[in-house]
């Protein structure tokens, strides 16, 4: 078995004083980059931005159900510090890209801005409905889907207490979910069936599956031999090729994504090289803050000089400097505040 690197990086993600796992970040890297490939570059023959959000949603997956259900931070701290972690940086990003469509006399209503602070552009309003918005807000789409994804997740805490019947009850709804895809696929037509791998009900399928084995494979302590996880990923990419049929994304590519995240440790040893190069963690660190800006370039990019290269070194600029003079300055400052030292409750 490969040994992950560790550093003593305090995150939100792990409790002060614990070690940050590397390719986290190398993961959130290859995430992030696949996005930026899908919108400024665009190889014809595969979805590479949709791959991209849902390699983010398997990671979330994970890291929540060892947050909550593991050590089971309690549900104060946790809204805390997943606020601190995300609205602050979103925030500023919603309220920008209104303004400047004000100034660029496009049309909108105030409810389409509020649905859009309240993590409900997806379902509302309807018309126009989130991809057809002047608004630049089409990618907050993922970030609804996470939002609805933690509230269900908290629940379980307070419905469940054994680790093994979260497993389940989440792996269980995750199958529900998947059928209900499928019944979905078969009425729709393949335009509108792309919509609705946006909606929640469908993509929260990989947190899910994410959560629920992550459980299971940590409580009975299952490995891989070092190619299956390789593999896994390996499929899940063909998967998002354009001649792949649709529901291959909704059902098989969760399960693939979810055993590949959860077996990061018992990955062949350049993979995790690649994984913790620090470029590629560099990369990750600033995903989110790239993910909420790269948007507006990718948009605007016949703007500017040079087109879509440009545009995205402007992203990846923007990103940082969310980074350093937002996101972590807000999360630092809202944690310091109201949630220094979170409280966890006993692990069954």
């Amino acid at each position: 078995m490969n040994s992950i690197q560790n550093s003593k990086i305090p995150t939100d993600d792990v409790s002060p004083g614990e070690s940050r796992v590397l390719v986290w970040d190398g993961w959130r890297g290859i995430a992030i980059l696949l996005v930026l490939c899908g919108h400024f570059y665009d190889i014809k023959w595969v979805w590479e931005d949709r791959m991209g959000v849902d390699v983010f949603f398997v990671l979330s997956g994970m890291l929540m159900s060892v947050i909550l259900f593991e050590k089971r931070i309690s549900l104060r701290d946790f809204y805390i510090r997943r606020f601190s972690r995300i609205y602050p940086a979103f925030f500023v990003c919603v309220i920008l890209m209104f303004t400047a469509a004000t100034f660029l006399s496009v049309e909108y209503t105030v409810w389409e801005l509020i649905a859009s602070l309240s993590f409900l552009r997806t379902y509302t309003p309807v018309e126009p409905d989130i991809w057809s918005s002047g608004v630049v807000v089409a990618h907050l789409w993922s970030l609804n889907v996470e939002e609805h994804a933690y509230v269900f997740l908290s629940a379980m805490t307070l419905l469940f207490v054994s680790r093994r019947h979260i497993a389940f009850v989440l792996l269980l709804t995750g199958f529900g979910l998947v059928v209900l895809g499928f019944y979905r696929y078969a009425q729709l037509s393949e335009a509108e069936f792309r919509f609705y791998l946006i909606r929640t009900e469908c993509s929260v399928v990989f947190i899910l599956f994410s959560a629920g084995y992550g459980l299971l494979a940590r409580q009975y302590k299952i490995t891989m031999p070092s190619t299956l996880p390789l593999i896994c990923f390996f499929l899940a990419f063909i998967c998002y090729a354009n001649r792949a049929p649709l529901w291959l994304l909704f059902s098989v590519c969760p399960i693939l994504l979810a055993v590949t995240v959860n077996h990061l440790k018992d990955m062949p040893t350049f993979v995790i090289s690649i994984l913790s190069n620090r470029f590629i963690r560099l990369i990750g660190l600033w995903s989110y803050s790239i993910y909420l800006w790269q948007q507006i370039f990718f948009t605007y990019s016949w703007g500017f000089p040079g087109g879509l290269f440009t545009a995205l070194l402007l992203s990846v600029a923007a990103g940082v400097v969310s980074y350093y003079l937002l996101e972590q300055p807000a999360r630092r400052a809202i944690n310091k505040r109201w949630s220094s030292r979170p409280v966890y409750r006993s692990a069954s």
